[in-house]
């Protein structure tokens, strides 16, 4: 998905950019992901404010866990999360994330 995206802003109206990804295995803790960083979920509020992120994307059915005090953070900012489905097409993926970038 986030190759995808990456491939697709070449001819987009609206760019997106990557800031991070977040990932509970702490083996993949601050490894690079297509030019961004992963980190770990705890960190998930701190990044959105430190960047000014529109958009948080999760996908349904992954098990990253992330603590409610963190969520109630997250959920305090402007940014708006979008849920993406595991059996979706990648272009109904992409469409979704990029409607809801038109509304953020």
């Amino acid at each position: 998905m986030s190759k995808s995206l990456i491939d697709n802003n070449k001819s987009s109206k609206q760019p997106i950019e990557i800031t991070a990804f977040i990932d509970d295995e702490p083996w993949n803790n601050r490894t690079q992901v297509h030019g961004a960083t992963v980190f770990s979920p705890s960190e998930i509020s701190a990044l959105v404010r430190r960047h000014d992120v529109a958009l948080i994307i999760q996908i349904e059915g992954e098990s990253i866990s992330i603590a409610d005090n963190i969520w109630e953070g997250i959920l305090k900012t402007n940014a708006t999360l979008v849920t993406l489905k595991q059996n979706q097409d990648l272009t109904t993926m992409q469409q979704t994330v990029y409607q809801a970038c038109l509304k953020s």
